[in-house]
């Protein structure tokens, strides 16, 4: 809560198996091959380093109960949008061939590192997840709505533009600014990011 976003990341790491092994119980069972516990999760650390300072600190486990909140929260959308896909009341559905959130974040992260640069530094997979994590939660709203529709949820640029009510060029010219201001914010991170000479 005092802003340190590695010892956030640090508590979101520990509780994930738990958080994920009771989403994956919430899952209604027609919808356990559309809806993911590890991308419900997922989303829901972005909102949490978004909304830290909301957090208050009641009694034993408050933390974890907070968290939860706001994945079932993240759970019941997605179960909906995916009723209403199913009932062909929308157009915009998971594909099912799309590689999981975490392949997606990960890709995503190839896409911005400069020329010059790896990410070489990351010890470990679940570190590139909490630098992404990290640098989109403090992204504009509209532009990691964006980034988060195209880059992770793999929709075309016209079904994003439709999801967000705006232009194809507009949700374009939105993608482009977000990759250059997460370029800035995971460079900036001398841990994440090294040159490669």
């Amino acid at each position: 809560m005092g802003g340190d976003r590695d010892a956030l990341t640090l508590l979101l790491t520990d509780h994930h198996p738990r958080l994920r092994d009771y989403l994956q119980r919430k899952i209604p069972l027609a919808l356990a091959g559309t809806v993911d516990a590890e991308d419900i999760a997922q989303e829901s650390y972005i909102q949490v380093f978004r909304h830290i300072q909301e957090f208050e600190p009641r009694g034993e486990d408050a933390f974890y109960r907070w968290l939860a909140t706001i994945a079932v929260r993240r759970l019941r959308n997605a179960v909906k949008k995916q009723r209403a896909v199913k009932r062909g009341a929308g157009k915009l559905g998971a594909n099912p061939a799309r590689p999981g959130v975490e392949d997606s974040m990960v890709g995503l992260l190839d896409l911005v590192v400069a020329p010059g640069q790896t990410p070489s530094h990351f010890a470990a997979r679940h570190e590139a997840l909490a630098a992404m994590q990290a640098a989109l939660a403090e992204l504009p709203e509209e532009c990691r709505q964006a980034v988060w529709l195209v880059y992770i949820e793999g929709c075309s640029i016209a079904a994003a533009a439709a999801e967000m009510h705006r232009t194809e060029s507009a949700v374009q010219n939105l993608c482009y600014k977000s990759k250059q201001r997460l370029r800035e914010l995971l460079g900036s991170r001398s841990r994440f990011l090294s040159s490669s000479g």
